[in-house]
């Protein structure tokens, strides 16, 4: 009616648009086009786990046209029918303006009374873990979502104005339609109830499937950005009885390889103020550079009070070991590692290397930073000083929380590869282990707490065999898909010029992997590890028997590792790796050109050189020459004759 009366009155608009006035012929009246009101636009309106029902509500004044409308969750399971096939909204529905539609999930019919029930689908809805729901057009297209974390237990207001914890039961869009989600009473096929408000927006949270969404953790950022503060060298004393300490050399001595810990104080000191940490975990550490912390002398194998013999080894510290609590940490931070200038008289290799990834933008490099290191044994009248140490960010759940945002989720399978992970058999099944906190250890080692160890062996399977068997343009594409291409080859374009040959694509060893998600949709990314055995310490391994001077396009056996290598079959791909490596030689870029290397080196020794001698005997002064086993032993980092930097630079192709 409102049509017709604005119809029949432009028409008499019309009809004298051309009569003459006093003063000659009017100018022609534009007609009044009467308004259409609001175009109609279907969104998701209400999302019912409890009583498993979506709500559909068109928020304008016109038909929607919604025939052939299909629902996803959680990015890769389409909604089905009883049968198993994917279920659609009947063809040629309509949906009018400022209507209410029902679908029913879990095989759930009610209707609710709501005129619009369009029908039942198989699929449930999941209140007690975190869901994407999208409705996808005919075509494909998403037409709109909700996204649901239950694990961040969301503080919600309640009419009575007090705060409780809710985990997604039912939610809805206050007002109908708009942007803001609320928890609700059910309202099928009515406007929905504010009685209960908190703040959730969809636009505000990124999905990242496997029934979790990306969790921002600024607290981890802020501590391991307090922590691995540069200026201020952390002083450990590590206090531990005799009965724990001997304990941890029988451990030893029984498996050298022990990843067992046992229970000592450590007293940690920044800033002439020192925080103790009572009963915290103790463990030794490393591979190749495992030692007995004490030696045996004269047959005796427990602690010699006050006539020890000490040895530099490698330590971690688990602060939260045997406490869960917050006092159990520095700052937050639960764990470190300590490790001991093995083998690097310059005390400055491994260091180096990670501050270059960092300074090159490369997020995943972890933080390290120089510290001090103490330890004492019940009866003995002074503590032992260990010397400097590097202290280091441990590659943990902790970690990914840190990077939650780059990685796109903390919540995926994290890998440690050792020696051996080729990334090209899958033969042998023993390879495959997950990390119980037993002494075993396994080439591909799944650290991720609470993982399904055979879905996560699967995808990391997958992940190999389409390493090895996609071709040409397919394994171009698909690469593309499953990583960010360009801070992988810059990672290793880090790699190669610090001369790091004991790692993936010539040794199959030192690094680990991240995928982000549980499912056949992850991203990958390899993260670098394990930087002593660079700048100049060189070894015959691989294919590579000088790292100074090798070809950083042929680093290693494409055949035998075959991820690096054929990623840079591609010219595209090609060109991003060599514009990083001359990117980092550039001089004034303040990466690895020589004298700004040179001069970072020099004012870190001059950090730490008063704080080198020590109660091992052992590393007593800092010098410039590689590993005494290495086969390069000419490389100096700070002479002009032999800089491994000028070297490196040399070897990159023009």
């Amino acid at each position: 009616m409102k049509k017709l009366l604005y119809s029949l009155f432009a028409a008499l608009l019309m009809v004298g648009c051309c009569t003459d006035g006093p003063d000659g012929p009017d100018e022609p009246i534009e007609p009044i086009v009467p308004p259409e009101g609001v175009p109609g636009r279907v969104v998701l309106n209400e999302v019912n786990a409890r009583h498993q029902y979506i709500e559909l509500y068109n928020v304008g004044d016109t038909p929607v046209a919604i025939g052939g409308a299909t629902f996803r969750k959680n990015n890769g399971n389409m909604m089905t029918d009883a049968e198993g096939k994917v279920w659609t909204i009947p063809a040629g529905v309509e949906l009018g303006g400022k209507s209410y539609a029902l679908i029913g999930c879990d095989g759930k019919t009610d209707t609710y009374d709501c005129p619009n029930f369009y029908g039942t689908v198989s699929t449930k809805l999941d209140g007690d873990v975190s869901m994407l729901l999208e409705m996808l057009s005919a075509e494909g297209e998403r037409i709109d979502y909700f996204v649901n974390t239950s694990n961040t237990k969301p503080k919600a207001l309640d009419k009575w104005g007090g705060f409780v914890e809710h985990s997604f039961d039912v939610a809805a869009r206050i007002p109908n339609g708009e942007e803001w989600w609320v928890t609700d009473d059910i309202t099928p096929g009515r406007e929905n109830n504010t009685s209960m408000y908190f703040p959730f927006k969809n636009t505000t949270m990124n999905w990242v499937g496997s029934g979790e969404v990306i969790k921002e953790y600024p607290e981890y950022v802020a501590a391991l950005e307090d922590l691995f503060n540069f200026g201020n060298m952390p002083a450990f004393q590590v206090r531990i009885s005799q009965a724990e300490w001997n304990r941890l050399l029988e451990m030893y001595d029984h498996n050298p390889d022990t990843k067992q810990y046992v229970m000592c104080d450590v007293a940690i000191t920044r800033s002439n103020i020192t925080k103790i940490i009572r009963e915290a975990g103790l463990r030794l550490r490393g591979n190749t550079s495992r030692r007995r912390p004490e030696s045996i002398v004269d047959g005796i194998t427990t602690h010699r009070t006050d006539n020890t013999d000490w040895n530099h080894c490698h330590f971690g510290l688990n602060f939260r070991k045997f406490h869960k609590d917050s006092d159990h940490t520095i700052n937050g931070v639960r764990k470190v590692n300590l490790k001991w200038f093995k083998d690097d008289p310059m005390y400055v290799r491994e260091l180096y290397c990670y501050d270059l990834f960092r300074r090159f933008g490369i997020w995943t490099a972890i933080n390290d930073i120089y510290c001090r290191l103490s330890i004492h044994v019940e009866g003995d009248s002074v503590p032992a000083y260990y010397g400097v140490y590097q202290m280091t960010e441990a590659i943990d759940d902790e970690y990914l929380k840190a990077r939650s945002t780059q990685f796109g989720g903390c919540e995926g399978n994290l890998w440690k590869c050792r020696w051996g992970a080729d990334l090209r058999d899958l033969s042998d099944e023993s390879k495959f282990g997950l990390d119980v906190g037993t002494d075993e250890e396994w080439t591909y080692e799944l650290k991720t707490e609470n993982a399904s160890f055979s879905r996560s062996k699967a995808q990391l399977q997958d992940f190999i065999y389409k390493v090895n068997h996609y071709k040409g343009q397919q394994f171009h594409d698909w690469i593309a898909e499953v990583t960010d291409v360009e801070l992988l080859l810059r990672t290793y374009a880090v790699n190669v010029m610090v001369g790091m040959w004991d790692d993936y694509w010539n040794n199959c060893n030192n690094y680990y992997l991240y995928f982000n998600r549980t499912d056949e949709h992850y991203k990958f990314f390899l993260i670098p590890y394990d930087y002593d055995n660079t700048l100049g310490t060189s070894n015959n391994c691989g294919v590579i028997s000088d790292s100074g001077t090798h070809n950083p396009l042929q680093w290693g056996d494409t055949n035998k590792m075959p991820l690096i290598g054929k990623i840079l079959e591609f010219e595209d791909y090609r060109k991003i790796y060599i514009a990083a490596l001359k990117e980092l030689a550039t001089e004034g870029n303040d990466l690895f050109y020589v004298t700004e290397s040179m001069e970072r080196i020099k004012q870190w020794q001059g950090f730490i050189s008063r704080y080198v001698p020590n109660d091992t005997g052992e590393d007593m002064e800092i010098k410039d020459r590689p590993a005494s086993w290495g086969n390069q032993g000419q490389y100096r980092l700070l002479s002009p004759i032999n800089n491994f930097f000028v070297t490196k630079v040399n070897s990159l192709p023009n």
